[in-house]
């Protein structure tokens, strides 16, 4: 009987594990399932401040996985991404993954592109280098993060290249107030956790943000100004009006309508077409060590466009990492 007791003791508790995976599983589903009712590619290491972690990154492998999106008059983008990587240092990183894309268009674009305005499907691979440098006088991030064309075009998953930016941030704490810049350069306009913008971009361009964040615990606060400085040609490519048989899939021309995307497929035109500037507001709870809750706003002034984003994210590394209760 004493065996059968410890056998059936062993039992118990390898079930009891298996419930507990499969209800870390099932969360990340459930959540990942219903953020498009609540509000409608991982980012570059390099956004948001670092002061929270102030020996840096932890050596060994890292995996997360993140559901996030905007929505705003001109549409809705949510991804789900998800990130496998190695630290190698306190200091040094990669990671890589591919986001899967959830697009719906207003029906204001569906009249003139009928049959043709939702888009589901695999984006671009991406591989970020990252470093990290916290100290105490001033907290400095950077990310290089590399595209390969692997989304389909027609559905504006993709640019049809190979994409660069090179992402930098700088903080610096006092008390539980944090000032913050980011800067940046690259061949295309990347998505914020603010605005995941219902167009793609290609072209050079410089991108700048500066704010302040308020972190007394588990919440935070961020406000924040951006501006995007583009030169040359650029080429834009719209994610909420698709290039289908009874639409048009080029934009006549070159344009400087800061609204093509809601028209036509594909336009190019000089820096004009890309250049932007507004505002953000963000929350971020975090109520225990792997989960990250986000809500954010901003606001285009020249597209004179507000969005709303919603964003979770799961440390899965937290989760396999043993812990001391």
């Amino acid at each position: 009987m004493k065996f059968s007791d410890a056998s059936a003791h062993s039992n118990l508790k390898s079930r009891i594990r298996w419930f507990r995976s499969a209800g870390y599983f099932f969360v990340i589903v459930v959540l990942s399932s219903y953020a498009p009712l609540l509000a409608q590619s991982p980012n570059p290491a390099a956004t948001g401040p670092t002061g929270h972690n102030v020996e840096g990154f932890t050596p060994g492998w890292t995996l997360g996985a993140k559901f996030e999106g905007s929505y705003s008059s001109d549409g809705s983008v949510y991804d789900l991404g998800s990130a496998l990587g190695y630290n190698f240092s306190r200091h040094f990183g990669v990671d890589a993954g591919v986001p899967f894309y959830f697009v719906s268009a207003p029906s204001s674009i569906k009249k003139n592109n009928p049959g043709a305005v939702s888009g589901i499907g695999v984006g671009t691979f991406f591989a970020d280098l990252r470093l990290n440098y916290p100290n105490p006088s001033l907290n400095f991030s950077s990310a290089v993060h590399l595209t390969a064309p692997t989304g389909e075009t027609k559905k504006g998953l993709s640019t049809g290249h190979a994409t660069w930016n090179l992402a930098n941030h700088i903080d610096h704490a006092f008390g539980d107030f944090s000032p913050f810049l980011d800067f940046g350069v690259g061949n295309t306009v990347m998505d914020t956790r603010f605005f995941h913008r219902p167009f793609i971009t290609f072209g050079y361009n410089a991108q700048f943000e500066g704010g302040l964040e308020y972190d007394p615990g588990k919440f935070s606060f961020s406000a924040s100004a951006y501006d995007v400085a583009p030169w040359g040609n650029q080429t834009v490519i719209s994610r909420v009006f698709r290039c289908g048989a009874s639409a048009k899939c080029n934009a006549g021309g070159p344009t400087k309508n800061r609204k093509s995307f809601t028209t036509a497929s594909v336009s190019a035109g000089a820096a004009d077409l890309v250049r932007d500037n507004g505002f953000n507001g963000g929350i971020d709870y975090k109520p225990v060590g792997y989960l990250d809750l986000e809500f954010d706003f901003s606001r285009s002034v020249p597209l004179q466009l507000s969005s709303y984003s919603f964003g979770i994210g799961v440390d899965l590394s937290w989760l396999l990492r043993p812990h001391v209760h």
